[in-house]
């Protein structure tokens, strides 16, 4: 494959992956809408968020299998087809059990999207400048979507408010036409070897750091729309104040791509652990403005790009022979479907406590993995760690 061939390969992955999730990247404000329209409960927001994310979650498990009969350009192309008609039928939903029908089959495709692009972004040189530029093409996304949403929705209602998600996914279908149409030999080698070979303890640690930090952010995401309507927010000044927060996310994204591992992998997670901690101390007890909720996303998208960028970085790292890298994207999503279900066997009425309880509960649970990481590679080296990891 050439260089710019290669080029354009990573620039359409980048943007599939990115793109793909942007109903997740915006899911407080899309949350928002389908509460304003169809009168959810907060158990019942739990849920369509589940029903979304769990699909998610078959999507990841889906694309391994799909890469032993079809091209690339096949399973982009037609899983974001598919994914375009999900999000056109929301705009005219009127029935909870169709809502959850319509987020699962959309789940189910921007999993099988965003992780086969995940894969493919390890797979290719430098993968780290690749995921540090896919965050930071995230972050600005979900940045101006966050600003939009909220404006169409004012001035379209809500079924505007869904063709806009949906126009990013008609634009999703025509970069699909970069891919190649062909399966390279090398990765339908890499489809039919078995997926637990070739592990390492650091790598593993990674991965499952990464798990309990989108566990974290996702418990809570969701539901920073009702937290911030709550204490009085409007809301269109909500959507201004994460488009502001989500701003964190640039120089947590960017961070990596310029330090690299000159300040360590592992202080760069802890701090951007500590950072999502703080925002979610200011989630529990600190809102009562707008600029208290861009302050409070600020730091969650800081801490959040941060750390995943390294944790990321971590798995490549550590993955000597790719099996770890074809399940980041699993994991990912995984952790984050994980969140709402938890708290949608735990949410009794109103009550959010449990929301803050377990996001800052698997933020410390990573912190102790870093810990091992840390205890692990000074052992295997016997002397004390230069680059930390």
């Amino acid at each position: 494959m050439s260089t710019a061939n290669q080029t354009i390969i990573r620039a359409a992955c980048i943007f599939i992956a990115a793109a793909s999730i942007i109903v997740i990247g915006v899911q407080p404000i899309f949350i928002g809408l389908l509460t304003e329209r169809l009168t959810l409960t907060l158990l019942q927001q739990s849920w369509t968020m589940s029903a979304e994310m769990c699909g998610s979650i078959v999507g990841t498990l889906f694309y391994v299998p799909m890469l032993r009969f079809l091209g690339p350009r096949t399973i982009a192309l037609s899983t974001s087809l598919v994914l375009l008609l999900a999000n056109v039928a929301t705009a005219t939903v009127t029935e909870l059990d169709m809502l959850l029908v319509l987020r699962c089959i959309s789940g189910v495709c921007s999993g099988i999207l965003y992780s086969y692009a995940i894969y493919c972004l390890g797979r290719m040189k430098g993968p780290d400048r690749s995921f540090g530029i896919l965050l930071f093409v995230q972050t600005a996304l979900f940045s101006s979507s966050a600003v939009i949403l909220p404006l169409v929705a004012e001035w379209k209602g809500f079924t505007g408010a869904i063709y806009y998600l949906a126009a990013w996914f008609v634009l999703l279908c025509l970069v699909c036409f970069c891919l190649p149409a062909k399966q390279s030999e090398e990765d339908k080698i890499v489809s039919r070897e078995p997926l637990l070979s070739g592990l390492t303890l650091i790598g593993v640690c990674s991965l499952l750091g990464m798990l309990f930090l989108q566990l974290s952010i996702y418990s809570l995401w969701g539901f920073v729309d009702g937290i911030a309507s709550d204490a009085g927010v409007a809301p269109v000044d909500i959507g201004w104040a994460i488009s502001i927060g989500l701003l964190g996310g640039l120089p947590g994204a960017a961070l990596p791509s310029i330090a690299g591992r000159h300040l360590g992998r592992m202080p760069m997670i802890l701090l951007g652990s500590l950072a999502v901690l703080g925002a979610i101390y200011m989630f529990a007890t600190r809102i009562h403005m707008a600029s208290d909720l861009a302050i409070a996303v600020f730091l969650m998208n800081f801490g959040w790009n941060l750390a995943l960028s390294y944790y990321m970085s971590s798995v490549v790292t550590h993955d000597p022979t790719g099996r770890l890298t074809k399940i980041v994207g699993v994991v990912q999503v995984a952790s984050a479907a994980a969140a709402p279900t938890l708290l949608s066997l735990f949410i009794e009425g109103s009550d959010r406590q449990s929301i803050f309880v377990l996001s800052s509960g698997a933020i410390l649970i990573g912190c102790v993995l870093v810990m091992i990481m840390l205890t692990f590679g000074r052992r295997k080296l016997h002397k004390p760690i230069s680059r930390l990891i």
